[in-house]
């Protein structure tokens, strides 16, 4: 299974903390792709036990390409490295899992994985409302056939984006809407590709905190610990509530308290 991370080392134990989580439920060999400026192939050396049967390969890039990417700390220039993602990895590869660092795999990915892109480019869950969905296209200036997904849990088509993904494009989209970009990544991957996109469930492949309030409020059969272990595999800590914060509000977290146990 091939696996793909952009980040920095801010955010290294937790690209740790996921890849332990995805062993404990997946029996398979991982091989593991890191786009980042300061991660090394040797900062993985440590986690030699906890990390065993994967492989490593982390890559560099040309921070220019991006000049005109809006960024700021919350969304600094990593964000945009996965748009970039098939100039970088072998040419032979034909589909990558695109995983955030504050996630928790809690169930087998081979489904996710194998998945048929169908002549779609992404496959991804979305978290807007039909009302949301319509404000961005609106915003972003895109179709009605433009479908809007979280960025991130990605399945990646490698081959059609070394066809279709171009710099250029992505340069001149972000330097047009900058200013009316509220998540960046999402916004160009939604105005430039936003036909090339297959949905999967929120709820079993990108589940967080808001998701099961909002669902809870309007429905007599809630979603609790138990209804998210038999139906859910990967839970996404987006946003500002994160379980490791002590500002953290939500059930999620007994999730990662328990990969956490597991990792020491």
């Amino acid at each position: 299974m091939n696996l793909l991370f952009t980040s920095n080392k801010n955010y290294l134990f937790h690209i740790i903390e996921v890849l332990s989580s995805i062993r404990t439920h997946n029996n398979c060999h991982l091989d593991v792709y890191i786009i980042s400026n300061d991660i090394k192939t040797d900062d993985f050396n440590v986690y030699k036990n906890i990390l065993s049967d994967m492989s490593f390969v982390t890559m560099s890039i040309d921070e220019s390409l991006f000049k005109k990417g809006r960024t700021s700390s919350r969304y600094p220039l990593d964000i945009y490295y996965r748009l970039f993602a098939s100039f970088f990895l072998p040419e032979d590869m034909d589909r990558i899992l695109y995983l955030d660092p504050d996630i928790a795999v809690i169930g087998d990915l081979n489904e996710l994985y194998n998945m048929p892109f169908n002549d779609k480019m992404f496959i991804g869950a979305s978290h807007l409302s039909s009302f949301l969905l319509w404000f961005n296209q609106l915003k972003n200036g895109t179709k009605k056939d433009h479908l809007y997904i979280n960025t991130g849990v990605i399945l990646m088509n490698l081959e059609l984006m070394r066809k279709s993904v171009k710099i250029e494009d992505i340069s001149d989209i972000i330097k047009k809407k900058r200013w009316v970009m509220t998540l960046p990544d999402q916004d160009v991957l939604n105005i430039l590709y936003g036909d090339k996109i297959s949905l999967v469930s929120k709820f079993k492949y990108n589940l967080a905190d808001r998701d099961i309030r909002k669902y809870n409020l309007f429905h007599k059969n809630k979603i609790d610990l138990e209804w998210i272990k038999k139906n859910t595999v990967i839970i996404h800590y987006y946003g500002r509530n994160k379980p490791w914060k002590k500002s953290y509000k939500g059930i999620l977290n007994a999730f990662y308290v328990n990969m956490k146990e597991k990792d020491c």
